[in-house]
């Protein structure tokens, strides 16, 4: 009789209440850390991102250049061979 006393005691609704309120704040503390890791890799895929649109428009500058270049000498041929 005396253990069944001590169960209801340790099962009041004050420490049910404070069981309850570290089970939430350990699952908000996993779901921080998750959208956390999501977070950081969003930022890192938008600078990738943002790295490859600096390295394709540095790309598309340099082939317009060539191409300039390839339809002079282009041009020049068909000059030189009238």
């Amino acid at each position: 009789m005396k253990n069944v006393l001590r169960i209801q005691n340790y099962l009041s609704f004050q420490n049910l209440t404070f069981f309850g309120l570290v089970i939430l704040a350990y699952q908000n503390y996993e779901t921080r850390n998750k959208l956390n890791e999501i977070n950081s890799n969003l930022e890192y895929a938008l600078f990738e991102l943002e790295e490859t649109k600096k390295e394709a428009m540095e790309a598309n500058k340099y082939a317009k250049s060539a191409n300039t270049i390839a339809f002079s000498i282009f041009s020049e041929i068909e000059n030189e061979k009238k």
